[in-house]
This record gives structure tokens, sequence and C-alpha cells, in this order.
């Protein structure tokens, strides 16, 4: 069984969060299909805006991913981009939101 990793937002935030999320699964899937098509430059732009929202709204690790993304795809990195790809989509599977 996946654990649920707890995550404390902003209050303020809680009207954000949902839509903020979504572009982030849908995230998963623009990679998985830039990277079939060796696009890479998608990817590191994908991997760039990630590493510069996430810790806004309060989710380190999306912003950790999209790092470790970015600069996978700067190298040309197709088994980091997918291994990194994974941990998002496990992330975004697993994370339980408190709002405070």
């Amino acid at each position: 069984m996946m654990h649920k990793e707890i995550v404390t937002i902003d209050r303020d935030l809680e009207y954000l969060v949902p839509e903020y999320l979504a572009g982030r699964h849908n995230d998963v899937v623009a990679i998985r299909i830039a990277l079939l098509k060796a696009d890479f430059e998608s990817i590191r732009t994908l991997g760039h805006n990630m590493k510069g929202s996430g810790g806004g709204y309060g989710f380190e690790e999306i912003s950790i991913v999209g790092r470790h993304l970015e600069t996978a795809a700067e190298k040309g990195d197709a088994g980091a981009i997918e291994r990194w790809a994974g941990v998002l989509a496990k992330y975004l599977g697993r994370i339980d939101i408190r709002y405070a």
C-alpha cells in the first residue's frame, strides 16, 4: 500500500491548488509524449516551469522534480527524464493536502 504524504498548504491558495495539480498531471503525460518525439526543449521548459512554481504553492517536491527534469532535458538524458516523470506521477498520487 502506498503511504500518503501530508502536504500543508496555505488556506489562501485552496482555490488554486486543484487546477495547479491537474496541470502537473497533464505535464506527466506531456513529458512522456515529448520524450517519444525526443522533444527535449519542451521537457526542459516544463521542468523549468515546475521548478519555479512548485514551492510557491507549497509543493517543494514538484520544484525538485522540475529541476531534475530541466537538467536531464538539457543533457538529452531520456532515462532520467522517464524516471523523474515517474517520480512526479507517484508523488501526485500519494499527496494528501491539508489547508491551514
